[in-house]
């Protein structure tokens, strides 16, 4: 039997952006997984908490 060739893809982002990514992917798979693409939904990501705390919201 061959052997499969494997490999390994590692990605370094921030703790905020990985972390808006897990809530773009939450929001794509609450909506079914439709036929949205997850990166129209990451326009749409909400504000940061500290955003808003500095509008004073």
């Amino acid at each position: 039997m061959i052997g499969l060739a494997t490999s390994d893809v590692t990605v370094s982002l921030p703790r905020d952006g990985y972390l808006q990514e897990l809530r773009v992917l939450g929001a794509w798979w609450c909506l079914g997984s439709s036929a949205l693409q997850p990166r129209l939904l990451a326009q749409y990501a909400p504000a940061r908490l500290s955003a808003l705390r500095e509008a004073g919201l």
